[in-house]
Order: C-alpha cells, then structure tokens, then sequence
C-alpha cells in the first residue's frame, strides 16, 4: 500500500535517493507482471503485505494547514465509506504525521484525485518526499486561504478532481480513531471541484509501481 511521507516509517525504502522532482521525467511502459509473491517462507506480516501488493490501490494527494504551513502527502488508503445522509470518505495514516497534525488541528483537508498517467504520477510522486519547505514550490496551488487555515487547493494538469472535506464531527471519536501505529480518518465531503478533468481512470499503484487501469473483463 502506498502510504507516503517521510516520517512514515512504512515507507523508508520507497523515499531513499529520491531525485527531485525538476530531475524525475515519467513514461507508460507495457503491462509488467508482478513480483510480490505471498509464497516465499517469511513472516506472516510480510506474506500479507506481499498479498496487498497484488491489489491496486487509488492513489491521491491529501493537503491540509498547520498554524499556516501547507503540509501534503500521497496516500493510497483512500476510499468511499457511505453516500447517505452526506457523502463520508476514509483512509488511515501511520503515525507520526505532520499531515495528521495539520488534518486534526485544523479539521479541514482536501482531496486531490489523480489522473492516471504522467501528470498525475508528477504531482503524486513530488509528495512521497514528506513535508520540505519546498515541496510545493513550482506547483500550481491556491494557497489563497491557508491563513485561515484553510487547505491548498492543487490545481493544473494531473488533478482530475478535488474534494474539499471536513473531519466527521460524530462523537465519540470526531473522525479521527488510532488503530496501533495508525489512525483511521473519516472526513465529511463538502465539495466537488472539478480540475483537469479528463475522460481516463484516475492513477492506481501495486506492487511498488504507479499502474495505468485499462483492460476490462467482459461477460461472454
């Protein structure tokens, strides 16, 4: 599962050497078979984080505001928890964070959904570095209302859509529940904001690699 920052430890293999993203180009290559393989004699954690590899996972960019600093990370926990009463989203965050901080200080963030090809895989990829001074710097935002703690904005090629959101307000746990070394956000959709807006599948990741949607497995 993705689940990037630079804090996360989760993630420290995935984060070491990573060039800049002035120096990182992309490209789409032909369908490459996995190489996680649950088989292997190893620990049963590991045999389940081999089994969770073989399942995309929808990538996007989570922004939020701490004391009027943008924090951001990408995260491939994300998913649709109810429509009714009021649309609910999910997904979870290994501790610490310095995106979690900002998320539960100031109980807005927003969503970024990512077109599933190189933009998208540009945007995404520049927020696995953690939480720099220059981790937005050359990124088209609107930061216009992070004084009031408002969460950035992404915008430009990459970005298909934006949900802005709000921590779920219920007691007893107001959106936020700690599970061992992660803690379980539900946040409440407020708004849709339409961004690039393109007609293809919004990016996926397995097994340690961006993935592009595309074959369907029809009914004879």
């Amino acid at each position: 599962m993705l689940h990037l920052e630079a804090i996360d430890s989760r993630t420290t293999s995935l984060q070491e050497s990573k060039p800049s993203p002035s120096q990182t180009s992309w490209h789409t290559s032909s369908p490459i078979a996995p190489t996680a393989d649950p088989t292997s004699p190893a620990a049963l954690s590991e045999q389940i984080r081999s089994i969770m590899r073989l399942l995309p996972h929808s990538v996007v960019v989570c922004t939020s505001t701490h004391d009027q600093a943008p924090r951001a990370m990408t995260m491939s926990s994300f998913t649709s928890l109810t429509l009714s009463p009021t649309p609910l989203i999910s997904f979870n965050i290994a501790t610490p964070s310095r995106t979690l901080d900002a998320i539960t200080q100031s109980g807005h963030f927003n969503i970024h959904i990512m077109s599933g090809d190189e933009l998208g895989v540009q945007v995404a990829d520049r927020f696995t570095r953690g939480n720099t001074d220059d981790v937005f710097e050359g990124l088209d935002y609107d930061a216009s209302g992070t004084d009031a703690g408002t969460p950035p904005l992404l915008r430009g090629e990459g970005v298909m859509y934006a949900l802005r959101c709000r921590l779920l307000r219920d007691e007893p746990t107001g959106g936020v529940m700690r599970v061992r070394d992660h803690v379980i956000v539900v946040g409440e959709v407020v708004e849709m904001i339409p961004g690039s807006c393109g007609k293809e599948f919004g990016l996926a990741y397995a097994d340690r690699k961006y993935r592009q949607v595309g074959r369907v497995i029809a009914r004879d």
